[in-house]
């Protein structure tokens, strides 16, 4: 039976152990990847444009394949192309890749060689346990594969972007300078444990205190042309495999009144680890060497992946328990009915009954009408369009703990 933490009315555990078939067969992995099929390079024209009926049929033929290979995971398909992370046994995840470069929605890609293959589809240690408890993979049709929150939005030139390799990214980061702005595009509970520093000034990257993707687009409008943006001259962004940089960066690029270089991380944070990896491995870097500091925030059970380096695990974490202030990289969520903040905590405080703060805490059995947003995803929200963009006065706020008996209920409703 599969052991993970997963509470009622959430969708994804944070913790997991592997008890299905990988361990007794030679181990287990997780592809993450994704296509857009007019992105270089493109799908052939003989397959485009892309219909609704052919989605239909590509979603089908995902299903049928990973039931038959008994692989669960996440797949988003959508007329733009496809949105794929999938687990299983390393056989089963072999097979599969074969089936998949043979499939028309595949044509165009070079992905002969097994280092062609491995920058695809991104493989990294795991087993179909990282999705439990969910029986099956989901598939899905959808409008898009990853929500930006523009509707119908294409980018008009892809080539507006450069997409960097990992060691490009890495050169350019190393060399930093006021004229280079660094910036995450991912939600703020990711980045809390993991980010990309300048090598030159040793900076964090800019964190936008976005809780879903759909609010970067607003937060871009809402800082655009500040001073302190004016002066860059180049921006390098990243996320965790590459899929939101690519039409966000090139809606980024479009607007008439952007200026600066956007360049953007070939395959995110997933590809950047697994090229580090390989240098430590050929003595070419060494661990400190990275400049990403912490994990890589992952949408499964693992909750974080790092580099595989054998003394990786001595890193401090970057970040600290919500509840107590410790040093800690370990992922839970608030247990409050409806919230699902996923939250860094520690193994003591979880078991404690951890909130992401008291008012959260207050409004278990309140009847509420609306949809409550507590008194820490207030404040996020204020300080996100107000200017901050780090997600660091929350965690300030959070020093301060009263007793519950003394806090007043601060529930703002969402209309």
């Amino acid at each position: 039976m599969v052991v993970s933490r997963l509470q009622p009315g959430q969708s994804d555990p944070v913790s997991y152990i592997c008890s299905c078939s990988a361990k007794s067969q030679g181990g287990g992995q997780v592809l993450l990847f994704y296509r857009y099929f007019e992105n270089t390079p493109p799908l052939p024209t003989a397959h485009l444009p892309v219909t609704n009926d052919q989605a239909q049929d590509l979603a089908a033929w995902h299903r049928s394949l990973t039931t038959t290979l008994s692989l669960n995971g996440k797949l988003r398909i959508a007329r733009e192309g496809f949105n794929v992370t999938v687990a299983g046994t390393t056989a089963a995840i072999e097979t599969f890749i074969e089936q998949c470069t043979a499939h028309w929605s595949f044509a165009g890609l070079d992905l002969k060689s097994t280092q062609q293959r491995k920058a695809f589809f991104k493989p990294s240690p795991g087993c179909a346990c990282v999705f439990a408890p969910a029986p099956e993979a989901s598939v899905r049709v959808c409008a898009e594969i990853t929500p930006l929150g523009i509707t119908d939005y294409a980018p008009t030139d892809w080539a507006v972007v450069a997409e960097l390799e990992p060691a490009e990214f890495h050169r350019r980061c190393a060399a930093g300078g006021d004229g280079v702005e660094l910036m995450d595009l991912r939600n703020h509970y990711e980045s809390r444990i993991g980010y990309f520093v300048s090598g030159a000034t040793g900076q964090p990257a800019i964190r936008p205190a976005i809780r879903r993707f759909s609010q970067w687009p607003r937060y871009v409008k809402s800082h655009q042309g500040r001073e302190s943006q004016q002066e860059k001259k180049q921006v390098l962004t990243y996320c965790t495999g590459g899929i939101r940089c690519e039409k966000a960066t090139r809606w980024m690029a479009e607007r008439p009144d952007e200026t600066r270089e956007i360049c953007t991380l070939k395959g995110g944070i997933a590809a950047y680890l697994d090229w580090v990896d390989e240098e430590i491995a050929a003595g070419r870097m060494r661990f400190q060497d990275s400049l990403f500091r912490g994990k890589n925030y992952v949408f499964d059970a693992r909750g974080a992946v790092g580099l595989n380096a054998y003394n990786a695990d001595q890193e401090e974490p970057v970040s600290n328990c919500h509840m107590c202030g410790k040093a800690e990289d370990r992922l839970g969520k608030c247990k409050t009915a409806g919230c699902h903040l996923i939250l860094v905590v520690c193994e003591d405080c979880e078991a404690k009954d951890a909130r992401c703060c008291q008012s959260c805490q207050q409004m278990d059995g309140t009847e509420i009408k609306g949809r409550p947003m507590c008194e820490c995803e207030s404040a996020r929200e204020s300080d996100l369009w107000s200017g901050g963009n780090t997600g660091l006065a929350i965690q300030r706020r959070q020093k301060a703990r009263t007793k519950q008996s003394d806090i007043n209920i601060n529930v703002k409703i969402i209309d």
